[in-house]
C-alpha cells in the first residue's frame, strides 16, 4: 500500500484533533501537567470513542455497533487505519537529529518519511479504543499512568503516558504486575508501515497476546 504517492497525499484526510492543554511531550511534563493530562485523557474517552466508532463506520460503510470493543472489532478498525493513514517527508532539521542517532544505532534510525499530525492523533484514538477493549472486557483492568520519578538520570519511555494495569506475569516462579501502554504499542505496529509489512490482523494479535497475561483467576 503506497501510503506516500502524489494522489494519495493531496488527499487530505480531515479528522477532529483535539489538542491537549498541557501538549504532548510527556518527557518534559512536570509531576502537575502528568497529572493534569491524566485526568483530561480520562474525560475525554466517551467523546474520542463516540467520534473514532462513527468516523470508522461511516468509511467503511458498517454499523457502529458492530464496533463493540471485542477483539474482533480491533480488524475492522485497523482495516480503517490502514486505508486512513497518511505519510509525508520528515522535515530536514528531524533528519539531522537523526543523524546524530545513528552514529549509535546505525542508518536505519534514519526515518526520511513520517506520519502526518493527523496521523498521530488518529493513533491516540486507537489506542484508547485498544485500552477500552481491556478495561471494559476485564473488570480488574484499568486505566493509570506511570509517574514521573525523582531521578535525573532515568526516565522511562512511556513516562506520563495512559496505560492499562493490572496484568500480571509469571517469570521464574515469580508472579509481578505488568503494564500495558496502548497509543505506544498502537505506534509500534504503524511502524509496520515503514518496512510494509502491515496487516489487519496487527491490533487483533497484540490484544490476543495481551489476554495471556489477564489474571487467569478472573478470565
Amino acid at each position: 500500500m503506497n501510503l506516500f504517492g502524489l494522489k494519495r497525499f493531496l488527499c487530505h484526510v480531515k479528522y477532529d484533533m483535539p489538542i491537549p492543554p498541557t501538549g504532548l511531550d510527556f518527557f518534559s511534563m512536570t509531576a502537575r501537567q502528568g497529572e493534569e493530562h491524566f485526568e483530561w485523557f480520562m474525560s475525554k474517552i466517551p467523546e474520542r470513542m463516540d467520534y473514532l466508532k462513527a468516523r470508522c463506520a461511516k468509511d467503511l460503510k458498517l454499523s457502529v455497533t458492530e464496533l463493540d470493543y471485542s477483539a474482533e472489532s480491533l480488524i475492522l478498525l485497523w482495516r480503517w487505519f490502514l486505508k486512513t493513514a497518511r505519510m509525508e517527508r520528515t522535515p530536514k532539521e528531524e533528519i539531522e537529529k537523526m543523524k546524530e542517532g545513528a552514529k549509535i544505532f546505525g542508518k536505519s534510525f534514519i526515518n526520511r518519511t513520517q506520519f502526518t499530525a493527523t496521523t498521530e492523533y488518529i493513533i491516540r484514538d486507537i489506542g484508547m479504543y485498544v485500552g477500552q477493549c481491556f478495561v471494559l472486557n476485564y473488570p480488574q483492568l484499568y486505566w493509570s499512568y506511570e509517574k514521573k520519578g525523582r531521578s535525573k538520570v532515568y526516565v522511562s519511555v512511556t513516562v506520563n503516558q495512559p496505560r492499562i494495569s493490572g496484568f500480571r506475569v509469571c517469570y521464574k516462579g515469580k508472579e509481578s504486575g505488568i503494564n500495558f501502554v496502548p497509543i505506544h504499542m498502537v505506534h509500534v505496529q504503524a511502524a509496520n508501515f515503514f518496512d510494509h509489512t502491515q496487516k489487519e490482523i496487527d491490533l487483533y494479535r497484540v490484544y490476543k497476546y495481551w489476554e495471556n497475561n489477564v489474571p487467569k483467576e478472573n478470565v
